[in-house]
């Protein structure tokens, strides 16, 4: 995070329609793993009655949460976190719930005397005996800026050498008040179909289409699935998706809804009136980035058997996949029979120059592609694809023509969360936003600096050019 825009007053708070078991699933998937990695319980306690769909700054919420879940991960060496969430309707504001998080950690714990310096930048509680803790100190500084630019605050109570407990309220306006249910429990099932699955999962004989404007996101995509032993074939527009569709057979065709000039509803709705084709009943799955009210209705009454929300979650896409195939095409084999996946590289690692550019969240990108050498694949491709696609937005914002110009900010904004890079993202689903409000002084104000920073974070990755050559 920068944290100078949030001294210079240069954050802002955007509030969207958001799926709160989505935000649940990133945080979850984001924390779980280096807990376990700790050897560390996480335990999840969860309000069943929390509505699904939420209006707030998702993004903001999820980096304050992930800043504590971490902190609580970093300073604990035994025992376990807990991850609680609870929601209380407001009397006086009947379309409101005040969200109240709770984690609970048995670390180190803080001193009385050292709780003021918990939310001074760049000062580090006991800075010896943590020395091998990395981290600048800014955690808990930009929790609090975010609470209090939210009308809210962190509360902190803790006893050294026992742990700690850090909580705050967050009031969020109810979009829909269908309750999320039993989340822990759900939670608890994926965990052990991810274990099962990945190991036990193969489908070399099927066939599968994946289209998607961005580069990126095929490359992601085609990552998370290198262990299924899949037969991947992937188009970067809808033209491109019918000529396939009207060529080839595929078991499952996974379909972008943003896309220039022919979006993923117009596609579909053409392959639909294609009579001649061998995927007359293939399963077509919309890809999305827009987490919304109401999406699944939307995508089934456009024609879509399913939808799948990007950054693409492997254990979700896993999952989809086994309830779409063929079964006669999917193996269930034991570890010793996995297919040999030959293209990851158990052994590739970060370089040390990707740490230094700040536009990118490392942990984050790992998270969404699964693996070290997808990770740099991703990145590479970003980089390499960033001058074309830079010129595509001035050329189309040149033209005026504000529908392409919003869809591909679209796109920048959902491959740069999925290599990590948050902020680049935020700015560009915010002239999103603009674009698809109208709003011209925005797009006009902004857009050329959002090209900028794009520009500038591929030259940053350059040496991975570099390195492959």
């Amino acid at each position: 995070l920068d944290f100078s825009k949030i001294e210079a007053g240069k954050m802002e708070i955007i509030n969207v329609n958001y799926s709160f078991v989505s935000l649940l699933n990133d945080l979850v998937n984001m924390v779980q793993k280096k807990a376990e990695e700790k050897g560390l319980e996480f335990n999840l306690n969860i309000d069943k009655n929390i509505p699904v769909t939420l209006n707030g700054d998702e993004i903001r919420i999820k980096q304050i949460i992930i800043n504590i879940l971490s902190n609580a991960v970093k300073y604990t060496k035994q025992g376990c976190i807990t991850f609680s969430v609870h929601a209380d309707k407001i009397e006086d504001k009947p379309d409101h719930i005040k969200l109240k998080v709770c984690v609970k950690d048995t670390g180190i714990g803080i001193k009385p005397e050292d709780l003021d310096k918990l939310f001074v930048a760049f000062e580090r509680i006991e800075e010896k005996k943590n020395r091998n803790i990395e981290g600048t100190g800014l955690g808990m500084t930009i929790v609090q800026r975010f609470l209090d630019m939210m009308g809210s605050h962190l509360e902190v109570e803790s006893e050294y050498g026992k742990g700690s407990v850090f909580s705050f309220e967050l009031e969020q306006k109810v979009v829909k008040w269908e309750p999320i249910g039993d989340y822990e429990e759900a939670y608890r099932r994926s965990l052990s179909q991810r274990i099962y699955y990945r190991e036990k999962f193969t489908a070399p004989t099927a066939s599968v289409l994946v289209v998607d404007d961005t580069p990126v996101n095929l490359t992601v995509f085609t990552s998370l699935l290198k262990r299924t032993g899949l037969k991947i074939d992937t188009a970067e527009s809808g033209d491109e998706c019918i000529l396939l569709f009207k060529e080839k057979p595929y078991d499952v065709i996974f379909l972008d809804h943003m896309m220039p000039d022919k979006d993923g509803i117009e596609t579909l709705a053409e392959m639909k009136s294609i009579k001649d084709t061998p995927n007359l009943k293939t399963p077509v799955i919309c890809l999305t980035a827009n987490a919304i009210s109401g999406m699944r209705e939307m995508y089934t009454n456009a024609g879509f058997d399913d939808y799948l929300t990007k950054p693409i979650n492997a254990e979700r896409l896993e999952m989809m996949l086994l309830e779409y195939l063929p079964e006669d095409k999917v193996n269930i084999t034991s570890g010793s029979d996995e297919i040999d996946e030959g293209a990851v590289n158990e052994d590739a690692v970060l370089p040390d120059f990707l740490f230094d550019i700040k536009e990118i969240d490392t942990d984050a990108g790992l998270n969404y592609c699964g693996d070290c050498e997808s990770y740099l694949e991703a990145l590479d491709m970003y980089r390499g694809s960033a001058e074309k696609k830079a010129d595509e937005i001035k050329e189309y914002w040149a033209k005026k023509d504000i529908k392409n110009t919003t869809i591909k900010v679209h796109a920048l904004k959902s491959a740069s969360r999925s290599i990590g890079a948050n902020e680049l993202s935020e700015a560009a689903a915010r002239l999103e936003k603009a674009g698809r409000d109208g709003d011209i002084e925005i797009l006009d104000k902004e857009l050329g600096d959002l090209i900028l920073r794009y520009r500038q974070l591929a030259m940053d990755l350059e040496p991975l050019s570099e390195a492959g050559s």
